[in-house]
């Protein structure tokens, strides 16, 4: 008998062991900054994630590339699955030991029938999490400068659906909303919206009373329209908004004319795919997001080191013999110094050496490490970085390059040109692509305004996920010469900015939109 136990109570406990658990993730309404510091924790270390249709381009592009991916959303009339084949998704994938993350747009608790997905997993002692998400009630409004209460104008606000069943009335009282006042905001009501501003009209709400209806809020689709009640459908319908949208009865509706600032901004309506490798793409998305575009980060390719600790410590043993250390990249410096931790080494290695860099970033990655490059090209490529090192050497020096193992041959060739120089070519890094692309057809719906380019592996790399996408419908901006030539080679639309800088990488593509909209 005691034996029994023993078994028995070991199989619960391997059973309990590869038991996964599912985190309820609220998505927020679009805008992947307004995705909460948890959300966005739980969701790098998922192995499922099942996702709604309204979570955003830029949210999906944020789910791990080794991830999963199953598609549940939900929008008026079209349905990738049904509520409870989702719920015993979400417990299978979690019965077979995954972490699992169930995205939903905005909050899960808000109408967002995220109790109904909990009650199964409860009936199994399934673990989970909820995170709460930015509701699009309160974020949508407040990205067309619509405060959902305002002291002196209203107190209080009503957050209902629209959601209906076909054939059937709406189950409102619009009576009683009336009498208590204050602000009405409705999601998923665009299919009711005949109903609305007539039951509201109908239990004696003035018909000037101000309204707004503001489609795809806070993204880069993101409209808005005002109205008054009585006008709000006509308007609408004029104006041809669609769905997904947030609609905003009452007298703080008004206020979208004084504090509306999202469609202002100068890349407001621009949805921009970055492709630069995910550890260094923050700095260049950051600075199109701070002027308004939806921007997608999407790397295109990928980087990783390469096993050449033997090799890297052999030529550092002669490394008073070399005139110059050359770093392509930033990749490449934080790769050098994570070979030379592991070797236990640092700086003093490199001893009176000089050092050459391609651009200010890798140079910025240099100084990070205590190092100052003493040549650095004003044009930010290879050619550039080969012609200045030819005029720096002579014959019998010797040059070290570390870089990747797709670095071109071509600067080897400018720096050794008519002149007898050693070139010791050491690749420390391979580049590699990410894989598949799943929102490629995005390129081909219109959906991608802007793709920003930093390298011609970036444009390689992507055209490699892309494959059958019509790249003569890709707007493609480019830093340098080099890069803009290989976009142009696929039939690209090529844009080059005036300096090789992200920062002027963000002027040109501002520039650009701007003409596009005229």
């Amino acid at each position: 008998m005691e034996e029994k136990i023993q078994i028995t109570s070991q199989v619960q406990k391997n059973k309990k062991q590869h038991t996964g658990k599912v985190y309820l993730v609220g998505a927020g309404p679009s805008d992947p900054e307004l995705l909460t510091l948890k959300g966005l924790r739980v969701l790098k270390k998922a192995q499922v994630v099942i996702y709604d249709a309204l979570i955003g381009h830029g949210i999906y592009a944020m789910i791990p590339q080794e991830a999963a991916k199953i598609a549940a959303g939900k929008r008026a009339g079209s349905h990738t699955m049904t509520q409870e084949e989702i719920n015993r998704l979400i417990l299978e994938k979690a019965q077979e030991g995954k972490c699992v993350v169930r995205l939903k747009g905005g909050d899960p608790f808000l109408f967002g029938r995220g109790a109904e997905e909990l009650a199964l997993l409860i009936k199994h002692q399934i673990p989970f999490e909820i995170v709460p998400g930015v509701t699009s009630a309160v974020a949508v409004p407040a990205y067309a400068g619509i405060p959902v209460t305002c002291r002196g104008v209203s107190s209080g606000v009503h957050i209902l659906t629209g959601h209906k069943k076909q054939g059937e009335p709406l189950d409102i009282d619009f009576s009683s909303l009336v009498r208590a006042g204050g602000t009405y905001v409705f999601l998923m009501g665009m299919t009711a919206l005949h109903e609305i501003a007539a039951g509201f009209l109908q239990a004696g709400m003035p018909p000037q009373t101000p309204a707004a209806v503001i489609s795809q809020g806070t993204g880069a689709r993101q409209k808005s329209v005002a109205a008054s009640l009585a006008d709000m459908e006509k308007e609408v319908a004029r104006q041809r908004i669609k769905a997904p949208a947030v609609i905003v009865i009452g007298e703080v509706a008004a206020c979208g004319k004084r504090y509306a600032w999202r469609e202002k901004l100068c890349l407001a309506g621009c949805r921009i795919l970055v492709t630069r490798p995910a550890d260094r793409s923050g700095a260049l998305a950051g600075l199109l997001r701070e002027q308004g575009a939806e921007v997608l980060e999407i790397p295109s390719i990928r980087t990783r080191i390469r096993d050449v600790g033997a090799q890297l410590l052999e030529v550092l043993a002669q490394i008073e013999t070399y005139r110059y250390v050359v770093f392509t990249s930033p990749a490449g410096v934080e790769y050098f110094f994570e070979l030379l931790d592991g070797m236990e080494l640092d700086v003093r290695c490199l001893g009176q050496v000089k050092i050459a860099a391609i651009g200010s970033a890798t140079g910025s990655a240099l100084k990070k490490h205590g190092l100052r490059p003493e040549l650095m090209p004003d044009r930010y490529h290879s050619k550039a970085l080969g012609e200045l090192l030819h005029a720096s050497l002579e014959d019998g020096d010797r040059v070290l390059l570390l870089r990747s193992s797709i670095g071109s041959r071509e600067l080897v060739a400018q720096i050794q040109a008519e002149k007898d120089i050693g070139v010791t070519d050491l690749a420390i890094y391979d580049t590699v692509c990410p894989g598949d692309m799943t929102q490629a057809a995005w390129l081909d719906e219109g959906e991608i305004d802007l793709v920003m380019f930093t390298s011609a592996s970036t444009v390689r790399g992507f055209v490699e996920m892309t494959q059958g996408a019509d790249y003569t419908k890709v707007r493609a901006v480019c830093i340098g010469q080099v890069t803009a030539d290989q976009a142009a080679l696929y039939g690209m639309q090529v844009h080059i900015c005036e300096k090789e800088t992200i920062e002027h990488m963000a002027d040109c593509a501002a520039e650009l939109f701007k003409t596009m909209k005229l």
